[in-house]
């Protein structure tokens, strides 16, 4: 086989590797495609436990039960796997230095019971982890493997190691993802991400049922309370570029209102994620909860912020000066851990009931 035949065949090899996205479809990509690489009549991937070596889960083109058979007498018994686990380098049976061994081993009588003889096993190291062999068997009237498929088996393990570790990271994010969706959809809290032109990328379960923004067949909102209130959002993110955003929620319809808050992520991600808070219910529900952390002036500051009132407002109000009233301010935001006025207001609104002593 020429060097051009071999080349191309490689590339087509790898790339099927390299087009799969789980680790089921890079073994099934690699066992489809190795033998046009490296001729063999026999090809298969075992995953083996890093510190046992023993099977985690093995896949062959050869059906029946022969895989079964190695397992029985075969594997725990076979030179050339040792050979590979101890030197981290591919072999096949024809270069092990006591041919004898491989004769009368159970590998061999595995082999045989499919009519195979001569084995070649190769080590796979992803992300510097042992994962496990590849291994490829060809029948006693075929010419044992020489060294330059030896080489190309080194190639071939190498490109199946990094397009299972770009599998395995796939895979990876995929569970991580789902326990984030999973656990979110467990809040009672509101959540809603979506890009700064305001077309949804998720809704957790709150979101959906009491908040949800409706999309069309291409991800667009359609007009709603929620999605009116996202795109005024997404417009200060994209034409102000301010980072936090606080505003009334009205949803007429239902009769409800929140205050929503939407917090732009990262510059390179173009995502912004908004929270619902629903105001408390009652006459009171704008009114001042009980701190026990603000003294009574400040409670009355705050509870005249809440209200809209200006800094000159305030002070006309409670009969001090601007500066003392800032002061105050300043005092209330370190203790209620917030770092405006709107945050203060979306605290006050979604908090509860007054003080009953005031």
């Amino acid at each position: 086989m020429t060097h051009e035949i071999v080349d191309t065949r490689y590339r087509q090899y790898s790339d099927a590797l390299h087009s799969a996205v789980t680790t089921d479809e890079v073994i099934t990509a690699y066992l489809k495609t190795v033998g046009n690489v490296i001729p063999a009549a026999a090809h298969g991937v075992y995953e083996l436990d890093t510190a046992s070596h023993s099977v985690i889960s093995s896949r062959s083109n050869l059906r029946g039960d022969w895989l079964d058979r190695y397992e029985e007498f075969g594997r725990q018994d076979d030179p050339v796997l040792q050979f590979v686990l101890k030197q981290g380098r591919p072999v096949d049976s024809s270069r092990l230095d006591a041919n004898d061994e491989w004769e009368s081993s159970g590998a061999r009588k595995a082999l045989r019971f499919r009519g195979l003889a001569h084995s070649l096993e190769a080590p796979v190291v992803v992300s510097g982890v042992f994962f496990g062999t590849i291994n490829l068997a060809r029948p006693e009237e075929f010419p044992a493997f020489s060294s330059a498929e030896l080489q190309t088996a080194s190639l071939v393990s190498e490109q199946l190691a990094i397009a299972l570790e770009r599998a395995l990271r796939h895979e990876t994010t995929g569970r991580r993802v789902s326990t984030l969706e999973r656990t979110l959809d467990r809040l009672g809290q509101a959540v809603i991400v979506t890009n700064l032109e305001g077309q949804v990328l998720y809704q957790n379960r709150t979101a959906r049922h009491d908040w949800g923004v409706e999309v069309d067949i291409e991800g667009s909102p359609l007009p709603g309370a929620t999605a009116d209130a996202i795109f005024t959002a997404m417009s200060e993110f994209r034409g102000l570029g301010k980072r936090v955003s606080v505003r009334d929620l009205e949803d007429k319809t239902l009769n409800r209102r929140a205050v929503m808050k939407s917090y732009r992520l990262a510059d390179s991600e173009d995502t912004a994620v908004s929270l619902i808070f629903p105001y408390a219910d009652g006459p009171a529900a704008r009114q001042l909860p009980v701190w026990d952390v603000l003294t009574r002036r400040e409670q009355e500051i705050a509870q005249l912020v809440s209200e809209g009132l200006t800094t000159k407002q305030i002070s006309v109000r409670a009969f001090i000066s601007e500066n003392t009233t800032k002061q105050h301010l300043k005092r209330i935001f370190v203790k209620t851990g917030v770092s405006s006025r709107a945050e203060l207001i979306q605290l006050i609104w979604t908090s509860g009931h007054a003080d009953p002593r005031a």
